[in-house]
């Protein structure tokens, strides 16, 4: 009898402890997604056998210190853009764009004006798909900034090869070509546009 009893002690005694773990994991879980603004912030982690072989797309190990250190220094000071823009710049280095484009967001909620932030994050925005997103990010510079060359090149880019649309980007290869002519991309996007037309 008293064995049952110690016996039942010890069940309550666990399944209280689970619970109370599974509770303080959701808590935290929660707070972490209010901290990244209602969505989960893709942050990369090291692996736990740092020695042992990489997973396949893991960035070199030097690397992804980089890329935790820099995350941790975005999340503790989320109204310090430069620190969101120091991870999106190694994350767009590695091509990892969908990261890239979160922490760019992220900056720019604090710097809205940064030009060379937002081209980037029009450029991720573009190889990941999101070409709609993409070229608004590239007319708002050019609102903030007419003519900037960079977002005229990398617009004409994604209305080219993400919308399919060779008529729109002609008319912005030829705004790039009438207001910078010496452009470092520019006979790069003549001969795309070339070659679209060749393959029509």
């Amino acid at each position: 009898m008293r064995r049952d009893l110690v016996l039942t002690a010890v069940i309550f005694v666990v399944v209280g402890f689970v619970a109370g773990y599974i509770y303080m994991s959701q808590v935290q879980w929660r707070q972490q997604r209010a901290a990244a603004g209602g969505r989960p912030s893709p942050l990369l982690e090291l692996p736990a056998n740092i020695e042992g072989e990489l997973p396949a797309g893991h960035p070199p190990m030097d690397v992804a210190r980089q890329i935790v250190e820099l995350r941790q220094e975005a999340e503790r000071n989320p109204k310090d853009a430069v620190a969101a823009f120091r991870l999106a710049d190694l994350l767009f280095e590695i091509e990892r764009f969908a990261d890239a484009a979160f922490w760019y967001e992220r900056g720019l909620g604090v710097e809205p004006k940064n030009i060379d932030a937002r081209v980037a994050l029009g450029i991720c925005l573009h190889r990941s798909g999101r070409h709609d997103e993409a070229i608004t990010q590239f007319n708002t510079v050019l609102e903030l900034k007419p003519n900037e060359p960079e977002a005229l090149y990398e617009l004409a880019l994604t209305l080219l090869h993400g919308k399919q649309d060779r008529a729109a980007a002609e008319r912005i290869y030829e705004q790039l070509r009438r207001v910078n002519p010496n452009f470092a991309g520019l006979e790069d996007l003549e001969r795309q546009l070339a070659a679209a037309r060749k393959s029509r």
